[in-house]
């Protein structure tokens, strides 16, 4: 519990307003990055300081600085700036982006371009708990074995709920392929970039076939330009699979950077033809610590549709693009620094308990140092990045960050405070260093949290007013 004084402590300071509006610059951050130092833009040609500022007569001393983080189980505030973010540069590759600077542009014209929505799943790795459409019974064994090897039984005629806990875990935990899961995962990334070459070289018959003549693999470069974005989502049975949106341009010679319409004969029925053929032949076998043969490969649940509502799509893969292995949990949200086995399973069940066990029992193995198990055991041997692009997909997160710096310094401006990250012409020079993370104290930690709250009350009225207007123009109408 939080004392009333401890409250009163920090609200009666006389720079809890200034305090207040660094926690609100740091978006409420649940663990923001306590900095020290001086900062000053210096005129680059003169050497005159324009700005400078200092965290000596700032509030305890420090700057607070969002963490950042993009996972919703370690930071709620900062994962929805992420998802933000990830919205607009999705949403642009999908339908454009009318310019507010210098390089956040991308022509509207994309949103003629064939595009597909695209999933791609794991393989099975044993028979997993499911809750199946219509109420029907969960797995029914086939044919007239009734147990498993291990003298378990080899279906389920439950009926469950999608969120029973017993969803996505094993029938029989022994039977499972825990290394065989765990090693895919860490090949994904891999597997991914194969698939992709795949694609483009899918692409020449199928030029071919449409031009008329024979198209080479070295040729489609020259035609045709496959843009991607893709994002990496954990289904409940800790496998990883991925939702893509495939775009097709058009190649400029000379400026791979230009974004535009590829040949008519480019069709988004041409690009699902590659896409089939490309996941079905893409395949290479995996590590095999225990002798057992491997294949890496995507399981058989292949998603290809129309990209027919580029809002939707987009708000699709940003939700996505911040969740954890476990959204419930933050037990996996963090890097494991040792493998306590009894809480994993206390805080996430057991099935997912074994998958971190079966990294960190792999990662000892020399002969797997390169997938580096045990440094990502809390993403269940995944390595990769949860989001990524083609660099001609869209715009950048660093390109939306940076616009919104500038925001935030045009309304400094606006207000009469000079910003020192936001003037034209100068050069940031300053010196930092590390104070610490987190809130000094409790009573912090929850003042900010009211603050967070009362943001998101503000902003759903303020949304509520929005609809109620868009409402009576329509009836006005």
């Amino acid at each position: 519990m939080v004392g009333v004084d401890a409250l009163e402590a920090r609200a009666c300071r006389p720079d809890f307003a200034v305090w207040r509006g660094q926690v609100a610059r740091a978006g409420f951050c649940v663990r923001p990055v306590r900095v020290s130092g001086r900062a000053a833009a210096v005129d680059t040609s003169s050497g005159e300081v324009l700005a400078q500022t200092s965290t000596a007569d700032a509030p305890d001393g420090v700057l607070l600085v969002a963490c950042g983080d993009r996972r919703a189980a370690v930071c709620p505030p900062c994962s929805r700036t992420y998802r933000a973010d990830a919205w607009h540069m999705i949403a642009a590759g999908m339908r454009g982006r009318t310019p507010t600077g210098e390089d956040d542009a991308v022509p509207s014209s994309v949103g003629e371009h064939p595009a597909l929505f695209l999933t791609l799943t794991a393989p099975g790795f044993g028979a997993v708990h499911a809750a199946r459409d219509g109420g029907a019974p969960c797995r029914l064994p086939r044919g007239r074995k009734k147990t498993c090897p291990h003298g378990r039984p080899a279906g389920c005629g439950l009926v469950h709920e999608p969120d029973h806990p017993a969803v996505g875990t094993p029938v029989c935990p022994d039977c499972w392929d825990y290394t065989g899961a765990v090693l895919w995962n860490a090949s994904l990334g891999e597997l991914w970039r194969r698939t992709r070459i795949g694609i483009e070289r899918a692409l020449a018959p199928a030029a071919s076939a449409a031009l008329g003549r024979k198209v080479g693999v070295r040729e489609v470069p020259r035609l045709l330009r496959l843009s991607y974005v893709k994002v990496v989502e954990f289904q409940r049975r800790g496998l990883a699979h991925v939702h893509a949106v495939l775009r097709l341009d058009g190649v400029v010679p000379g400026d791979r950077s230009a974004v535009v319409a590829p040949p008519s004969w480019a069709t988004a029925e041409l690009l699902a033809s590659a896409v089939r053929s490309a996941v079905a032949s893409t395949a290479f076998a995996l590590p095999s610590p225990d002798g057992v043969a491997r294949v890496a490969e995507w399981g058989s649940q292949l998603d290809v549709r129309p990209l027919d509502d580029p809002a939707k799509a987009a708000g699709y893969l940003a939700k996505y693009a911040t969740k954890t292995v476990d959204a419930d949990s933050d037990a996996l949200a963090r890097r494991l620094r040792r493998l306590d086995r009894a809480a994993l399973t206390r805080e996430v069940g057991a099935h997912l308990a074994r998958m971190v066990a079966t990294c960190w029992e792999l990662g000892k193995r020399r002969d797997l140092s390169g997938l580096r198990l045990r440094r990502w055991a809390h993403c269940l041997g995944y390595r990769g990045h949860f989001t990524t692009k083609s660099r001609a997909y869209s715009l950048t997160l660093g390109v939306l960050r940076a616009v919104r710096r500038a925001w935030r310094a045009r309304e400094s401006r606006k207000a009469g405070r000079a910003d020192v990250w936001g003037l034209e012409g100068a050069e940031v020079v300053g010196a930092w260093s590390y104070a610490g993370s987190g809130y000094l104290g409790a009573a912090d930690v929850l003042i900010a949290h009211r603050m967070a709250q009362d943001r998101a009350v503000a902003r759903a009225e303020y949304k509520a007013v929005l609809r109620r207007e868009a409402q009576m123009a329509v009836w006005a109408a």
